[in-house]
């Protein structure tokens, strides 16, 4: 049978626990944040590049009198 000194100490525990519990889920949230905003600038960089190698790639068709089917 547990007495009320072992249940407080158990509760202690817990509590020390959950704490730990709940500072281990900022830190995941915070890094989840950060990658989140990285893919968002790896994502723009690239969608800048495909638009200006696609402008470019239009001049090009245009001086050679050629179009290509890709929308």
């Amino acid at each position: 049978m547990l007495t009320k000194s072992d249940l407080n100490q158990i509760q202690k525990v817990i509590k020390n626990e959950q704490s730990s519990v709940r500072e281990d889920i900022k830190i995941i949230k915070n890094d989840m944040f950060q990658i989140r905003r990285d893919v968002k600038t790896l994502v723009n960089y690239f969608d800048r590049e495909y638009l200006e190698l696609r402008k470019r790639i239009e001049v090009i068709e245009d001086q050679l009198n050629i179009r290509t089917a890709i929308p």
